[in-house]
């Protein structure tokens, strides 16, 4: 099965949409759908009910409920606002139980914009970090398994570089000051083997990736074992998008960094860039991470 064929929607009755496929888990840690998958259904069926000169840049949004893998995606699309300028579509996504009830799964608030002649400021900052073609290899590592339901649709090497992903951060010296987040940074390079026929693809698609493995990374990068905790997973999101006219068929470069932590929360950040160095979107999102028995918050 191809991506396309994983994020398309078909619509049902006006501002009402159905995912083609069953949604996919992201791989061996988790047991319910990828919020990925769920993201990139929202972003297909809002592009359907907008005019194809306005381009998403902004979709914020809440998970309410875990969704399973063994049934279909449903969308309902409201149109918010239809001016000149902008176009914005509240996305609710939901599955119907055994029960023939209505779970809602997402809800999300989803803002298009025209493209403007002029603009008063242009610039981009770039990535972290300077990718070689030597530094690309297949992943071996541990966390392989976490990412191995959506090894099919996305091709993802991991950029390896001697540490110089690990930067030294100033310590807090206040009083009753936390310690300072860690310094190290996911990063890889990543492209959708297949051709994308449309905006709305190429954004579903992006959307799917940048979802991919934000909520694991606060446990990762401080040496927690994920397995040992008792919930993991996405509570709120906001998806920033730069630029239109993407091809997710070259390679895009990203870095994943987690910026803080407390009350069994985590905030952390991902970045994609073009292979020449344009910032293409930032995908923040706020987490779960409540310990198991034999994992302690650590100071």
């Amino acid at each position: 099965m191809s991506l396309k064929q994983q994020i398309a929607v078909e619509p049902l009755c006006p501002g009402h949409f159905c995912s083609v496929k069953h949604p996919t888990r992201l791989g061996a840690f988790s047991k319910y759908v990828f919020g990925g998958n769920t993201i990139a259904v929202a972003v297909n069926a809002a592009y359907q009910t907008v005019n194809d000169t306005y381009h998403l840049y902004s979709l914020c949004g809440h998970f309410i409920r875990p969704a399973t893998t063994d049934r279909k995606l449903f969308c309902y699309v409201e149109s918010i606002r239809d001016s000149k300028s902008f176009q914005t579509r509240q996305i609710r996504v939901s599955q119907v139980t055994d029960d023939g009830s209505t779970k809602l799964c997402l809800i999300a608030l989803a803002d298009f914009h025209i493209e403007e002649p002029y603009s008063a400021v242009t610039y981009s900052i770039p990535p972290e970090t300077e990718c070689a073609p030597t530094t690309l290899r297949e992943d071996t590592s541990n966390n392989f398994n976490l990412y191995r339901d959506i090894q099919r649709f996305v091709d993802m090497r991991p950029i390896h570089d001697n540490d110089t992903s690990k930067k030294t951060l100033k310590q807090n010296t206040r009083l009753n000051s936390p310690p300072p987040s860690s310094s190290t940074i996911t990063k890889e390079m990543f492209r959708v083997p297949e051709p994308l026929d449309n905006e709305a693809q190429q954004i579903s698609a992006l959307a799917f990736y940048a979802d991919k493995g934000l909520a694991y990374i606060p446990a990762i990068h401080d040496g927690y074992n994920l397995w040992h905790a008792s919930a993991c997973a996405t509570l709120e999101f906001s998806l920033r998008i730069f630029v239109h006219g993407l091809n997710l068929g070259n390679w895009h470069m990203a870095e994943q960094k987690t910026l803080a932590a407390g009350n069994a929360r985590a905030f952390s950040e991902g970045r994609i860039w073009t292979e020449d160095g344009q910032l293409v979107a930032s995908m923040t999102q706020q987490t779960i991470l409540r310990p198991g028995t034999k994992l302690r918050a650590r100071l």
